[in-house]
């Protein structure tokens, strides 16, 4: 238990962030705010996010602010509004990195040095929206800012759950479960303060998570947790599209599951990690390494032969948007080409990838059998089918294709197209429906 406490006690150490960033923060809201004034602007700014409810990571400077709207805009475009709002203080501080980024409402992000740091801000506009009447949000922005109330009302009565928070983030990210995109399907860090908060602590959540059988984790037995006791049954009450191997049900928006978006495999990872380390704590459990694609190769490749298997690298050139939005294209990109490699008859090993959304790219390995047979039987139509089995028949002799009868079906065994799977890939990434999600692409 002293090794325990110790690693923790560390742990949250080395994770504690500089609070004098929060001064820094405030003087951005209180610039924007003033604008808001000026052009009598009836809205508010705000600071969300982890910013807002201090449990924010060391050397982690993506700041969050909501722009507030009074309800009397909802038929304005607010995000219209607050962009050229952006363009005048970005004018006023010389920031020239002002983005609009496209999603369900348009919000806006830009840097700005600060001493030695880059602050990373991403302004957001929202509806005025408190949590007592939460059906009355238009978007599921609105109501972001009422979950900072949320938290607090917990933090401020038991400040080690802000360290805890910090802790159950960090484990995530080393573990790489952490991230709600969509191309990540992992933890957000508003899953991890009502788990904490649920829980009491870090490691009694890691204990909780520990209990479940995989086996027995699903869409049709989730594990549920309802902080604010919401529900008598949340599998009947919610709506269907809702339901997921981990529903939690959101403390302000009680017809919403807040782990909707978490995949089962990054459950499943969570939940291996957290009894490993209650079974042997190591300090590795909270160490965040670089994603080194030879080291993932070398670990993929243990017990292949080199003779008998085939290495393909591949490196991609993304195209300009969303972090989340041009992550998805890249995991469509990878799971396309793993699902053709696999539909052509490739044995696939092993696979990963990784993306860079700052050098707009990204890397994928694939492990495949270097042999492949030369030949593949396809499927005709049955004897009975006179005409079609005639037509068939006529076709692939004069191919002077292999043809024979089995279970009263005509087969033939045809040459295969590719036997290369590096070829496949390259012939198959000129495919519309994969070119169209990357500017470029190098196999090899």
């Amino acid at each position: 238990m002293d090794n325990m406490d110790n690693i923790l006690e560390n742990a949250r150490k080395n994770i504690r962030p500089d609070m004098g960033i929060i001064k820094d923060v405030d003087i951005m809201v209180e610039k924007i705010n003033l604008l808001l004034k000026k052009n009598s602007i009836a809205a508010e700014c705000v600071k969300g996010g982890s910013i807002a409810k201090e449990t924010f990571l060391k050397d982690d400077y993506d700041i969050d602010l909501f722009v507030r709207y009074d309800q009397s805009y909802r038929e304005q475009n607010i995000s219209d509004m607050t962009g050229e709002m952006l363009k005048e203080l970005c004018k006023d501080l010389k920031v020239k990195n002002l983005e609009k980024i496209h999603g369900s409402r348009d919000y806006f992000q830009f840097k700005v040095k600060d001493k030695s740091k880059m602050l990373d801000f991403e302004i957001v506009p929202v509806m005025l929206v408190h949590r007592t009447n939460y059906q009355d949000a238009s978007n599921i922005t609105d109501l972001t800012p009422e979950h900072v109330t949320w938290v607090k009302k917990y933090t401020e009565k038991n400040p080690n759950l802000i360290d805890d928070i910090r802790l159950a983030k960090q484990f995530c990210k080393a573990n790489r479960v952490y991230g709600a995109e969509s191309y990540i399907n992992g933890f957000s860090g508003h899953i991890l303060d009502i788990l904490v908060i649920y829980h009491g602590s870090f490691i009694n959540m890691l204990k909780a998570f520990s209990r479940y059988e995989d086996k027995n984790i699903g869409t049709d037995t989730p594990i549920i947790i309802d902080p604010e006791r919401h529900h008598k049954d949340p599998i009947k009450e919610l709506n269907q599209s809702r339901i997921a191997p981990l529903i939690i049900i959101d403390p302000i928006q009680k017809n919403r599951n807040s782990a909707a978006a978490l995949s089962r495999e990054k459950l499943l990872i969570f939940i291996d990690a957290a009894r490993k380390f209650l079974k042997r704590p190591d300090k590795i459990y909270f160490e965040i390494k670089k994603f080194d694609m030879k080291k993932e190769i070398e670990d993929s490749s243990k017990g292949l032969s080199k003779m008998d298997s085939q290495l393909i690298q591949i490196r991609i050139k993304t195209l300009d948007g969303s972090k989340d939005v041009v992550g998805t294209k890249v995991l469509k990109a990878y799971e396309a080409m793993i699902d053709h490699l696999r539909l052509n008859g490739f044995k696939v090993h092993s696979s990963g990838w990784d993306f860079a959304f700052e050098k707009r790219s990204a890397e994928m390995y694939i492990i495949v059998d270097k042999y492949i047979s030369k030949e593949v039987e396809q499927e005709g139509p049955p004897i009975s089918a006179r005409k079609d089995y005639q037509k068939f028949l006529d076709k692939h002799t004069e191919l002077k294709h292999r043809t024979f009868v089995r279970d009263g079906r005509i087969y033939v065994i045809v040459p295969r197209l590719y036997t290369d799977a590096k070829k496949f890939l390259e012939d198959l990434s000129k495919q519309e429906f994969i070119s169209r999600r990357f500017k470029s692409i190098m196999i090899r």
